[in-house]
């Protein structure tokens, strides 16, 4: 075969085994930033952690809240889980940081599939 053609064959193998790890994370990441509550099941994202924080802010103590399954969920104590959020959200991005810089520093398939 080609030298070139066999560097290009193990670049785009490199690629897709890349992808692949990284989507391996997000869906690991995206497990953390889970938050059950009530019955419910949330995902810490930013939207919700800010909309959180602004029921809190003009004084609100519960509320009702569609969860990610789009089942209203009642939450008795906006602050505990407000904290829950931010703590699942930025453990989440944590781990996600740490394990994408590992990732990028991988330059062959062998080093991906051991990790």
């Amino acid at each position: 075969m080609d030298e070139r053609l066999q560097k290009a064959l193990e670049f785009s193998n490199y690629n897709l085994t890349f992808t692949n790890q990284k989507q391996n994370i997000r869906n690991r990441v995206n497990q953390l930033k889970l938050v059950h509550t009530n019955g419910g099941s949330f995902s810490s994202e930013p939207s919700l952690i800010s909309f959180v924080k602004t029921l809190l802010d003009i004084g609100k103590t519960e509320a009702v809240i569609i969860d990610s399954k789009d089942n209203p969920v009642e939450i008795k104590n906006l602050q505990g889980f407000f904290d829950d959020l931010i703590s699942a959200y930025t453990s989440a991005t944590n781990e996600y940081d740490v394990e994408y810089n590992k990732l990028k520093k991988m330059r062959s398939i062998k080093k991906i599939m051991d990790w």
